[in-house]
């Protein structure tokens, strides 16, 4: 990951959060809650103006998703003097900016926000939001979780294997190269337990996601 240009320290604290408290406002740090990005009403005190005008500029916002966790990963990385994390990201850095110029590389990270944000969010945020941690953990993941039902080879590579997000939050270090042999097992599990396996086309879930 550092040699990617992210904290592997960062990243798995991140994720293993994510992982754990799946959609629980005030614990999942990929829910937004404001101040510019709002996923569930804010306690009137907490509200802002430019709430109601957040479907003009999300776009904006979704593009500095690469960005932020890159800031993310210097600061974690710094604080905690992770120097074999450190040091790579920075030669990633100086190498970018030397091959590519400092305009081309900045407009691929908030390129590379832009593609990943919408990757991430629409498998979450159109789904149940939770006030309190889940102690079935199993059921939560499928209440939290969709899938995105690919059209094609290239949208098959481009979701990365995101697309399986349910199976992802089930099984996460599972390779996923693995994910579509498992599908099948995993909606009979949930057939077998009552609970809703949801997926949808990939365009209807960013829809969805915009909407939301």
């Amino acid at each position: 990951l550092s040699i990617c240009r992210f904290s592997a320290t960062m990243w798995s604290i991140k994720h293993n959060a994510h992982h754990a408290t799946t959609n629980v406002m005030g614990m999942d740090e990929d829910l937004s809650g404001g101040p510019f990005l709002y996923l569930w009403g804010p306690d009137p005190k907490n509200d802002k103006p430019w709430r109601q005008f957040q479907h003009l500029y999300v776009a904006v916002l979704f593009s500095l998703l690469h960005a932020l966790w890159r800031f993310d990963s210097l600061k974690v990385s710094w604080n905690n003097r992770l120097w074999a994390e450190l040091i790579p990201i920075i030669v990633h850095y100086v190498a970018m900016v030397a091959l590519l110029g400092p305009k081309t590389f900045g407009l691929g990270v908030l390129f590379g926000g832009f593609v990943m944000a919408n990757i991430v969010t629409t498998t979450h945020q159109s789904e149940e939001l939770f006030e309190d941690f889940q102690h079935d953990w199993v059921t939560s993941q499928f209440q939290s979780t969709r899938n995105a039902v690919t059209t094609n080879p290239f949208s098959e590579w481009l979701w990365g294997g995101m697309q399986y997000q349910i199976e992802h939050h089930l099984f996460p270090t599972m390779p996923r190269y693995r994910y579509p042999d498992l599908v099948p097992k995993v909606k009979d599990f949930a057939k077998k337990h009552g609970i809703s396996y949801r997926e949808s086309g990939e365009m209807d879930m960013i829809r969805q996601n915009f909407d939301t």
